[in-house]
């Protein structure tokens, strides 16, 4: 998925800070899914090493792969071990009741999330999308 921000800032690490544009938000197709909706920035990487200054708008692209894994790992994986938890504690206590089973199930998707937050954390720089070219100077 290709689409154009601005260049808010350049950081020390290499990464570029980039500004939200709501023009941007209305055609991505994992806007449901963003942990950005609140903020006014996000960080892009350049890896080409394209120069780019504060106020260019550059093109962004964002592998689909990258957000089908992080849709994977914030939704599909704790309902899944959820079921797998519940079940676990069924198979632990034959005699406990609904409550505690479903705690069992809670309890795996909190450990889930837990993973998806290291997982997501370990590979941040490989989640960020990555300037390509840039469409207009400032």
């Amino acid at each position: 998925m290709y689409t154009v921000s601005q260049v808010k800032g350049i950081d020390k690490d290499g990464t570029v800070r980039m500004g939200c544009l709501t023009s941007a938000c209305e055609n991505c197709k994992a806007s449901m899914f963003c942990n950005n909706r609140n903020d006014s920035e996000f960080s892009a990487l350049n890896p080409k090493g394209i120069s780019v200054k504060e106020g260019d708008m550059v093109e962004l692209f964002m592998p689909p792969g990258k957000t089908i894994l992080s849709t994977v790992l914030v939704f599909a994986l704790p309902l899944a071990l959820f079921p797998l938890g519940y079940l676990l504690m069924k198979k632990i206590s034959p005699s406990s009741g609904e409550i505690l089973c479903a705690l069992g199930g809670f309890g795996a998707m909190a450990v889930a999330f837990g993973i998806a937050a290291a997982i997501s954390v370990a590979r941040k720089r490989n989640l960020m999308p990555v300037i390509t070219k840039v469409v207009s100077e400032n």
